[in-house]
C-alpha cells in the first residue's frame, strides 16, 4: 500500500487542480458570452436612499417582507455545489394575483439576461460618494423596462411568477432572487458558478444585511 501513496498523491492533487483552475474557473470563461447583454451607462441620479424591492405599506419598513433563503447557502441547480449569491424573498404579504418588482433605489438598468425561469434585471446605482453598486433581481416573469433606461424607486422593473405559473414549470420561482453587487465585471455568470467563498465575497453583500443596514425605516 505505500508503494501506491505518492501515486495517489499526485492524482489528488492533478484533481483538486482540475477543479479549481479548470471547472472552477467557470466565471471567467463564460462571461465574454455575457458581456453582449450589458450596456455601460452611469444613473444620472444618485441614490438618496434605499428601499425594499415590492410596493408595501411602508417601503422603509423591513417586517413587510420576508426573506426565504439566506445569502451564502450552497446550491445544486446550474453549477453543481455553488453559493448562492443573494437571497430569495418575497412580499409579507401578497395582496393581488400579481407580485410586482421595483428598484430598491433611483439608478440604471444596465443588463437584462437569461431566459425563463432565470430572467434577470440588473440596475446599476450611483452613491453620493462616487461608489457604484448593483443590484440584481432574478426570477423574473414579465419584464417592462429596457436596457439603458433610468429609474427611480417608483418605476415597475418587472412582475414575479404566481404559484401557478411556477408550477407548471416544475420548480418553486415565484419569488425574487435578490442581490447586491459589488462589482459587474463577470456580467451575471457569477450568479450562479460561485464556487469559492473568496469570488462570493469578491462581488458580493449579504443582501440582508445591507438592507438592515441601509434601510432606514420612516413613519
Amino acid at each position: 500500500m505505500r508503494k501506491h501513496l505518492p501515486v495517489l498523491s499526485v492524482w489528488v492533487l492533478i484533481a483538486v487542480f482540475s477543479f479549481y483552475y479548470g471547472f472552477g474557473d467557470h466565471i471567467q470563461k463564460d462571461k465574454k458570452r455575457w458581456k453582449a447583454y450589458y450596456k455601460n451607462v452611469l444613473p444620472h441620479q444618485p441614490v438618496k436612499q434605499w428601499q425594499v424591492p415590492f410596493k408595501t405599506k411602508n417601503k422603509s419598513d423591513l417586517n413587510t417582507v420576508r426573506v426565504i433563503s439566506t445569502f451564502g447557502a450552497p446550491r445544486m441547480s446550474y453549477v453543481r455545489g455553488h453559493f448562492h449569491t443573494g437571497i430569495d424573498m418575497i412580499p409579507a404579504q401578497r395582496g393581488n394575483r400579481f407580485t410586482t418588482v421595483y428598484p430598491m433605489a433611483a439608478g440604471v438598468v444596465c443588463s437584462i439576461h437569461l431566459g425563463s425561469p432565470h430572467r434577470t434585471v440588473v440596475v446599476k446605482h450611483r452613491l453620493t460618494n462616487g461608489e457604484v453598486l448593483y443590484t440584481s433581481y432574478k426570477h423574473l416573469q414579465e419584464i417592462y423596462v429596457g436596457t439603458g433606461q433610468q429609474v427611480t424607486p417608483e418605476t415597475s422593473l418587472a412582475r414575479l411568477y404566481t404559484r401557478g405559473e411556477a408550477d407548471a414549470l416544475g420548480g418553486r420561482y415565484d419569488h425574487l432572487h435578490l442581490e447586491i453587487r459589488k462589482k459587474f465585471d463577470d456580467y451575471g455568470v457569477a450568479s450562479w458558478a460561485t464556487l469559492t467563498k473568496a469570488n462570493l465575497v469578491l462581488r458580493f453583500h449579504d443582501p440582508w444585511k445591507f438592507m438592515k443596514e441601509n434601510i432606514k425605516e420612516t413613519p
